[in-house]
């Protein structure tokens, strides 16, 4: 510094006696700023002679008061300025005197204590301050001192006392003196200070020799652990409390320094005390003052655990410095890697041994530590300490919950920022795979989630910019694994619905930014006039990047299949699919503009649909969701129309109330599309109800809202529409409450169309495909236009708009006509571009306007191509296609044609030429083995052709022909069953194409498919042969001219009548068929099944016959009742068990369609129900690829039927009690779905590969009877194993279906209780009658093997019925699984036989074997009793030991029902029954049983009209079959009108037909019809078992009522007769009277258990004294509470029971009581219920 001006004589300042004589406290301030200035002189020496003054001045400097030795005068003045100047002199006289001070050890102390003051006032002192007055003068005294102690060094004096310990203070006055050095730093400050702060500190450090006290470690890390970035508040916030602002800490700066500077000196000291800190090293603890706590978050100590899950708000790469702690040792070490690295070499160890400690706290410090330094960005240590890593990633299992939630958010930041170790990254990919996978704690699992969403959402999708990701501190996209990525995608099937949703909702984003925005880039670019190459580019496969495919290409897959959760299960997904669709997927469109061109939508749907086209799955279930929103819009477009009809009615009127009532109702079936409305806040219970929220809609007087509902109700609205419609429409209802504006936002989200297919992009399709055609690639011409297909066939209108049609016109024309190389012509074929085409135009076309277009010449032009498609060119496929297109321009859906008239005069012009043309003897010929490859294969196309005529222009094709000529159909039906299948005609025509058709002699280059075609056939002679494909038409064209004749012969009028099939020709197809599936598929004709000799062949044979059989067999045709007998459907069922897998999926997909009753069986939209006998096919297909689509369409199935029938129940109570017994006794048995077990037991039981009871059973080979025991224990093991697999299958839905309270168990027991009593018959015996020659030359083999065949199947049926019952004691959990039902049950006498010397009365008997030990005395499962309540109120009835023509003898019914139910006697007679309708159903007691007519033997009855469809004019039996389904007898006038109105009464219910009306039956129904006398009334007694009777007619009408519902009618069909005389002379006059012809039944066996009466105690006792035999199981229903038997204890299953003394005679009341209901009994009744059942038990015991 230089010399300041001399103001007066230095030494005589430099003296005591100047500083002694101020006379004030100014003249004081004075004279000490004149001895500052005097000092600072560089000439100025200690022991000077000039300055003899000097060391009176020093010792004056720190002199005291004489009364108070501690108060220093002028190093305490009161005076602040004084206080400072006293400082400043005596720091010059420390730089004079150095290296040895002028003062001793408490002098100095004090000195540096007023010193350590005075410099912390340079942290508020800023020098460019002008507010604060004299503000640069106090600055240049503070920077003084400052200066001082960086360049003399003063601060070493404090460590020489601290060294030498001669101050005991001096530690601590270091200590402070450091402190205040790095805190009076401040931002603002010049650079000066902070050189000045580290120089002096660091020279403080630099003079210790060896050990650094701890105390001054402390004073150094303290601003370490503070960070370099703090918090201050923002002096110019106007907020309360006042906002922060980020501001960097000079205090660290300062510190980090220093730390540097001193780092060899200063490394090992801290190293030692932070491993005894974290070690907790006593000594070292009470040295210092550092925390061992973390104090930037709480761990997770004793008793409160931190919440888990919690959202993270801050960012994954976010340094975590915001809030730490400046004592905190975790902290210091963390930031310490930054300053000096080197010092944490032996303290990552340390730290690391806590990972294991038992504290959590510890642990839980130590692994945040770790996963702090292991994650900085400019970190090694996770290279360095590779051991300690691997130790710290364990603690990603760690059994706490903080500690894992805490790894997820350490295993982020270390990807974020250590994404180039490619080694480690890969390990905490895969640790962070674990926890989203099988971590226990579902927010945990959600919070990881969340954590790698945002790491990849917030990656750069530029892998090769690591530079710029480095600068910008972010990470690329590379950094998040395809395996993290499958690991959340593997949460979308989560059973938790919040993870589920927010793992799709994240992998749509990732997908979006980082694989559709890359993929698009250039395409988005060029925007609208983007280079086609760029397009092709994109859906290349040629130069594919690998590892993005790998990473995203699979997200779209897992974002279609979340669409398996359905509103029922999670409402909240499936609108956030809709939203991810429309939305996210390829970008939004909003105000501003949309994210994506129309072009690059269009690219990025058919690239996504390109991804999925080998995911059938994913297809279905974006088909499904798609087909959800066509629903929803054409429910909503309902409603608009019916709700705008309501509004026009006369206020107040019938009229209006019922159309009010109407658009109500298609509201509701509209919501039930929609996710149900959510309560918005405390008191919104009720305004969150779907009902308040529907009714506040349909009330809304804003007439806007349902007008902008209504523009979105079309599928071809704009996106600005859409937009207006998401705005405006929560605005607008915002008055109806919260919960219904959610509810119509939601509505309207599900409704319109989004970014991902609209009518925009859809257009966008047609015209890319069309220029990618014209670019000469097909294949990504066929993507665009895959797009197109899918669109349309769920959304018709989309491509029937003019633009859109017109332009699929002109690229049909242009396919057609266009002059290509070979080359594109295999392209063409390859890819299918004319068939997809096609099957666009006869989607789009139906939707097409009615009006006149301007563009008719294109129209044209496309009529005659699609003409010559079908009749000349095309293949099977584009010539279906090209009749439906023809058939939709006819009568397009927008205007459809209303008049049949009209419609059938233009199907004959319109199709008759095609007819003409396609029935040429040229073309409809059966081709040899010379025919060209040309006309060989062109007899497929044109029997596809025909079938699609046949379809669609039923009236063209039954059309007559001139004068008595056949017509062009009927010709076309001729030459499918006569000459292709049966081959009764057996020239072959072999002409060429030479006909007289104009189009014949057509160039066939011309053709594009001409090459394409010939390599096809090549093809096929490796696969399916022409004769075999040809018969396959031929039965498509048999069965559909059927099914469509019959369908629309119901709605004929004048001048369009038409008559159905004959019922010859009905049934030789209904033979046919099954002759070729019961023939293993040989074809019927020997002349063309020469051609069919491979097994493929044969095996397309038996998949057309057994698809096309089931489709006759449609409910809703009312064929199979008729046609389809036992042996059928013997022969159909074993399809299902093919021995090809092909023939078996195809035939059970088919299956599972007339089971939901979609596609061809469903008629005017309505689904038809399928007969019992083909629910009963169900178990079949248990071993099936289609298993579960089979299994969810019957439970889809059951549930329809039950809630048909509930409607029905509350129909027949209304109409009376003759509704109610005809429900009852008929309708019942077709209607409820458990009616199919039954036949399906009857399946299994003649099922070879059935578990047999009866071991090595007759008619076997000796070779398998030599079969070594194990191989036999294991067929049979295999055997019985598939057999519990498929009635598993069988019951599964039908008590699945009633929930967790299903009470049909113990109807199903009781069914197949009843079938084990009674030998199954072998349907597939020939029922033909022969002469007596022929019998008595014929030998009696087949009769043989008939009868093994039944005792097989009576054996088998044991066994099936032991397992049927385990599987449905498996479903029993509580005692209302076992609620008795009360009604009868009954079996179809057709497949069952009473005969008592049957096999299935026989005892089960396995075939002794030294090998192998039969299980023959396992011990059974435990009975029902033991499910049952001791308190549950149970009657049991005893049979009647009656031997008329409707009931079975007692000694057809096993032993143990008698033991059962065997209680005294009591008659039982129906009130409502007449003498008529007796006799109608009764013989005498004498009499034998009688069996079926033989004609009859295989018929189930004509008087199941089992349907889905309403009763309307569409479902009604032509008159034909009426007439044959008319009883012996005509019913009155009357009659038929009764059942018309209790038809009107039924209304349109689904899926209850007319034909099952509940007054269809009785006779008594009709007013006009004379009744016999009726019976005089007797009194009946209250029943709880059930009339179980065997009914030969077919039950097909499959609805039905739950075992639990209340039971409307317990009245039996007819009565049953006494056992005394005088109701045997009763029975005698009955008989005595005419017998009418039953309508409905021909043979019913009533096995009833009434309530007994004392007359019939001799009957008891005879049972009694039957011998009991090894069947006896006793599988009744055995009550805890009954007293114990005298004369011994019951019995295991299967052994004999001793005998007691016969039990007394007790005689029971009578009562006049109905039946009563299955969910309700009486509490009155209960003790004497136990008390019959002690009886019961006791007469048990006899036997």
């Amino acid at each position: 510094m230089a010399p300041r001006r001399k103001a007066v004589d230095p030494p005589q300042v430099l003296s005591a006696s100047y500083l002694e004589g101020a006379k004030n406290k100014n003249d004081v301030l004075k004279r000490l700023k004149n001895i500052t200035e005097q000092l600072s002189d560089e000439d100025v020496e200690p022991h000077s002679p000039h300055y003899p003054g000097l060391s009176s001045l020093a010792t004056s400097l720190v002199s005291v008061n004489d009364d108070d030795d501690t108060a220093y005068i002028y190093l305490n003045h009161k005076d602040k300025d004084v206080r400072l100047h006293s400082v400043l002199a005596c720091m010059e006289l420390f730089y004079i005197y150095a290296p040895e001070p002028p003062w001793n050890e408490d002098e100095i102390i004090e000195i540096f204590q007023q010193m350590i003051r005075q410099l912390g006032n340079l942290a508020t002192c800023i020098p460019n301050d002008t507010s604060v007055s004299n503000q640069v003068h106090q600055y240049e005294a503070y920077f003084r001192i400052l200066e001082q102690l960086s360049e003399v060094k003063i601060g070493v004096v404090l460590v020489d006392l601290v060294r030498t310990e001669q101050a005991p203070h001096a530690l601590e006055t270091l200590c402070e003196l450091i402190k205040t050095i790095l805190t009076c730093v401040h931002v603002d400050h010049p650079p000066e200070v902070g050189q000045h702060a580290e120089s002096a500190v660091a020279a403080c450090v630099e003079e210790f020799e060896g050990n650094i006290p701890n105390a001054v470690l402390d004073e150094l890390l303290m601003p370490v652990g503070s960070g370099p970035v703090t918090y201050v508040i923002d002096p110019k916030s106007k907020e309360n409390p006042p906002a922060q602002i980020q501001q960097t800490n000079p205090s660290y700066l300062v510190a980090a320094k220093v730390l540097r500077k001193t780092e060899d000196k200063i490394s090992s000291p801290i190293a030692n005390l932070l491993n005894g800190i974290f070690s907790g090293d006593p000594k070292t603890l009470e040295s210092t003052s550092l925390s061992a706590e973390d104090s930037t978050e709480s761990p997770p100590s004793s008793g409160k655990k931190k919440k888990k899950g919690g959202k993270d708000t801050s960012s994954p790469t976010l340094n975590f410095t915001k809030d730490v702690g400046a004592g905190d040792v975790y902290s210091i070490a963390y930031e310490l890697h930054r300053i000096t690295p080197m010092i944490l070499t032996t303290v990552i160890g340390t730290v690391a041994s806590d990972l294991t400690n038992t504290d959590v706290d510890k642990r839980w410090q130590a692994t945040k530590l770790l996963g702090r330094l292991f994650a900085a960005r400019t970190s090694d240590i996770a290279m360095r300490f590779r051991p300690c890593f691997r130790d710290w990633l364990r603690r990603s299992y760690d059994p706490e919950g903080a500690i894992r939630e805490m790894m997820i958010r350490s295993l982020t930041n270390f990807l974020s920022s250590q994404y180039n170790q490619t080694d480690l990254c890969s390990d905490v990919s895969e640790a962070l795979s674990v926890i989203i996978k099988l971590d226990k704690i579902t927010e945990i699992r959600v919070y990881a989630i969340h954590q790698v969403c945002e790491l990849a959402h917030s990656a750069t999708s530029d892998d090769a910019v690591t530079g710029e990701a480095n600068r910008r501190k972010t990470h690329p996209i590379s950094a998040v694994s395809a395996g993290l990525l499958n690991a959340v995608g593997s949460r979308v099937s989560s059973k938790f619905k919040t993870e589920r949703k927010d793992a799709i909702t994240g992998l749509a984003k990732i997908y979006y930014k980082h694989y559709v925005s890359k993929k698009l880039q250039h395409v988005q670019e060029g925007g609208e006039n983007v280079d086609i190459d760029e397009i092709l580019d994109v859906l290349s496969k040629e130069n594919v990047d690998t590892a993005l495919e790998e990473k995203f290409s699979w997200i779209p897959q897992k974002v279609f299949e979340s669409v398996f959760f359905t509103d029922k299960q999670d409402p909240d997904l499936r609108s956030r699919i809709f939203q991810i669709v429309d939305d996210i997927m390829l970008g939004t469109v909003k105000k501003e503009g949309a994210m994506l061109s129309p072009t690059s939508r269009a690219v990025g749907l058919a690239m996504i649909l390109q991804t999925l086209q080998t995911k059938d799955s994913a297809n279905k279930w974006m088909c499904t969701l798609f087909s959800h929103r066509s629903n929803l819009q054409r429910s909503l477009a309902s409603y608009l129309d019916a709700r705008s009809k309501a509004k026009e009615c006369e206020s107040g009127s019938a009229e209006a109330f019922t159309a009010d009532a109407d658009a109500m109702e298609k509201l509701e079936k509209m919501a039930a599309l929609c996710a149900p409305p959510l309560s918005t806040g405390k008191n919104s219970a009720d305004e969150g109800d779907l009902e308040t929220v529907l009714r506040k809609l349909h009330a809304a007087k804003d007439k806007h809202i349902f007008r902008i509902l209504s523009t979105i109700a079309t599928p071809t609205h704009s996106p600005s529409a859409r937009l207006r419609a998401l705005d405006e429409l929560p605005k607008r209802t915002k008055s109806l409450g919260n919960a219904t504006s959610s509810w119509v936002r939601s509505m309207a989200r599900r409704c319109a169309m989004g970014s991902f297919i609209n009518s925009e992009s859809i257009d966008t399709c047609i015209m890319l495909s069309q220029e990618c055609f014209e670019a000469g690639d097909c294949e990504a011409a066929s993507h665009f236009l895959r797009c197109v297909k899918i669109a349309t066939s769920i959304f018709p209108a989309i491509g029937g708009t003019k633009e859109c049609f017109k332009t699929l016109a002109e690229f049909f024309d242009l396919c057609r006509t266009t002059v290509m190389t070979s080359a594109m012509k295999k392209d063409m074929e390859k890819f299918g571009i004319v068939t997809i085409i096609s099957d666009i135009l006869a989607k789009a076309a139906s939707s097409r306007t009615g009006k006149k277009e301007k563009d008719t010449d294109s129209v044209d032009t496309l009529r005659k191509q699609l003409h010559r498609t079908c009749t000349r060119e095309g293949t099977p496929e584009q010539a279906r296609n090209a009749v439906y297109a023809i058939a939709a321009m006819m009568n397009p859906r927008s205007k459809p044609i209303t008049d049949l008239s009209v419609r059938a005069r233009k199907e004959k012009n319109e199709f008759e030429p095609i007819l003409k043309a396609l029935v040429n003897p040229s073309r409809l010929s059966i081709p040899d083995d010379d025919a060209n490859p040309k006309t060989k294969d062109r007899i497929i196309s044109v029997l596809t052709a025909i079938t699609a005529i046949a379809e669609c222009a039923p009236y063209a094709f039954n059309a007559s022909g001139e004068g008595s000529k056949l017509g062009w159909g009927e010709r076309a039906i001729k030459f499918a069953l006569d000459s292709a299948l049966l081959g009764r005609n057996t020239r072959l025509d072999t002409s060429r194409d030479d006909g007289d058709e104009s189009e014949d002699s057509d160039n066939d280059e011309e053709s594009p498919e001409k090459s394409g075609r010939k390599k096809a056939n090549k093809r096929k002679k490796n696969g399916v042969s022409v004769h075999c494909q040809m018969m396959c038409e031929a039965i498509e064209l048999l069965v559909t001219h059927i099914r469509s004749t019959i369908v629309s012969a119901r709605r004929t009028v004048k001048h369009a009548e038409l008559e159905p099939p004959s019922s010859t020709h009905i049934a030789e197809v209904f033979s046919t068929l099954a002759k070729i599936l019961e023939d293993g598929g040989v074809p019927p004709s020997s002349v063309n099944g020469r051609y069919c000799k491979t097994s493929q062949d044969r095996a397309a044979l038996r998949r057309s016959a057994a698809i096309n059989l089931l489709r006759l067999c449609d409910s809703g045709l009312k064929l199979e009742d008729t046609y389809l007998t036992s042996r059928m459907w013997h022969v159909l069922s074993n399809v299902l068990l093919d021995e090809e897998a092909s023939v078996r999926d195809a035939v059970a997909e088919e299956l599972s369609f007339m089971l939901s009753g979609i596609g061809k069986y469903r008629h005017s939209g309505v689904g038809s129900a399928p007969s019992m006998r083909f629910i009963a096919f169900v178990p079949l297909c248990a071993e099936s690829r289609k298993a579960g689509k089979v299994k969810a369409s019957m439970m889809q199935c059951i549930s329809s039927l039950r809630g048909s029938i509930a409607t029905c129940q509350a129909q027949v109570r209304a109409m009376g009690k003759a509704a109610e017994k005809n429900f009852e006794n008929n309708l019942k048995m077709k209607l409820m779905p458990e009616y199919c077990v039954p036949y399906a037991l009857h399946l299994l039981a003649f099922r070879h590969e059935t578990a047999s009871a009866a071991g090595t059973l007759a008619g076997e080979d000796d070779s398998d009877a030599e079969m070594e025991a194990d191989e036999l224990a294991q067929s049979e093991e295999a055997s019985e194993k598939r057999l519990k697999k498929r009635l598993k299958f069988l019951f599964d839905p039908l008590i699945q279906s009633l929930g967790e309270r299903a009470d049909n168990i113990s109807f199903l027991l009781r069914m197949i209780d009843q079938i084990g009593k009674f030998s199954p018959v072998d349907v597939m015996k020939s029922s033909t009658k022969f002469s007596s020659l022929e019998t008595s030359l014929d030998d009696d083999d087949s009769e043989t093997e008939a009868d093994n065949e039944e005792k097989e199947a009576a054996a088998r049926m044991k066994i099936i019925y032991q397992f049927a019952r385990e599987v449905l004691l498996s479903h029993v959990k509580k005692d209302f699984n076992l609620t008795v039902y009360p009604g009868s049950i009954q079996v179809p006498a057709a497949l069952y036989s009473r005969n008592q010397s049957s096999p299935a009365n026989a005892p089960i008997r396995y075939e002794s074997d030294d090998s192998f030990e039969r299980p023959a005395n396992k011990r059974p499962k435990k009975s029902i009793s033991h499910y049952v309540s001791k308190n549950q109120d149970m009657e049991s009835d005893d049979d009647k030991s009656v031997g008329d023509d409707d009931s079975v003898d007692d000694k057809s019914i096993d032993d143990k029902s008698v033991e059962d139910k065997s209680i005294e006697e009591e008659p039982f007679e129906d009130k409502s029954i007449d003498d008529k309708s007796i006799a109608d159903k009764s013989v005498g007691e004498e009499e034998s049983v009688k069996e079926p007519d033989e004609e009859h033997e295989d018929d189930f009855g004509n008087d199941a009209g089992d349907t889905f469809s309403p009763s309307t004019s569409d479902s009604e039996c032509s008159p034909e079959e009426e007439k044959e389904q008319q009883p012996a007898f005509s019913p009155e006038k009357e009659e038929e009108q009764s059942s018309e109105d209790f038809d009107k009464c039924l209304g349109n219910i689904s899926p209850i037909a007319k034909d099952v009306s509940p007054l269809a039956e009785p006779a008594s129904s009709s007013p006009a019809k004379k009744r016999a006398p009726r019976r005089k009334k007797v009194s009946t007694k209250k029943r709880k078992s059930s009339d179980i009777d065997i009914f030969e007619d077919e039950v097909t009408s499959p609805a039905t009522d739950k075992a639990h519902s209340p039971k409307l009618s317990n009245k039996r069909s007819k009565s049953t007769p006494k056992a005394s005389a005088s109701s045997k002379k009763k029975k005698s006059s009955a008989r005595s009277k005419p017998t009418p012809v039953s309508v409905t039944k021909k043979a019913m066996i009533s096995i009833t258990n009434s309530q007994s009466s004392s007359s019939s105690a001799s009957s008891t006792k005879k049972r009694g004294t039957k011998k009991q035999t090894k069947q006896d199981v006793d599988d009744s229903f055995d009550f805890p509470d009954s007293p114990p038997q005298k004369g011994g204890k019951k019995k295991a299953v299967g052994r004999s029971r001793k005998k007691s003394p016969p039990a007394r005679k007790t005689s029971t009341k009578k009562a006049k009581v109905s039946a009563p209901s299955p969910s309700t009994t009486s509490e009155a009744s209960s003790r004497a219920s136990r008390d019959r059942a002690s009886r019961a038990m006791r007469r048990r015991a006899v036997a």
